[in-house]
């Protein structure tokens, strides 16, 4: 009986031994960057919903290249000081994605609020626009 117990135990450490490392599961929300996207630009939205008045959201985001091309963020503009973007510009690799930070301070903001971020990425014609909803209180 211990004997096949250890055997078990060798059989298991073995088949774990040649197993790969997971890749990082990539919760929320993921923005596809496609080769369409990179040739013609693209516009997604982006909502954070109601917030009180002064509040400063953070939402965290995936860029994922599903492109055919590495793919890298080099820099975004803004038609409000009230959003930033916290990004890498290393290169994401075809099939790989990136987290980025994108802020709203509602500060001096009240109501429905749309604003406008446009994220110029490397090799790309034209910028992905992200449209930035929210419902200050």
């Amino acid at each position: 009986m211990t004997r096949a117990l250890v055997i078990l135990a060798l059989a298991a450490l073995t088949a774990a031994c040649g197993t790969r490392p997971r890749a990082v599961e990539r919760k929320g929300r993921i923005i596809s960057l496609t080769d369409s996207i990179l040739t013609t630009g693209g516009t997604d939205t982006v909502r954070f919903g109601r917030l009180g008045s002064g509040e400063i959201a953070v939402l965290r985001l995936w860029l994922a290249n599903d492109a055919s091309r590495p793919v890298a963020v080099t820099s975004y503009q803004r038609n409000c000081g009230c959003t930033t973007l916290e990004f890498d510009s290393q290169p994401i690799a075809p099939g790989d994605a990136r987290q980025v930070e994108l802020t709203f301070d509602s500060r001096g903001e009240r109501g429905w609020q749309l604003k406008v971020l446009d994220i110029t990425l490397a090799g790309a014609q034209h910028p992905l626009r992200l449209l930035v909803e929210a419902d200050v209180e």
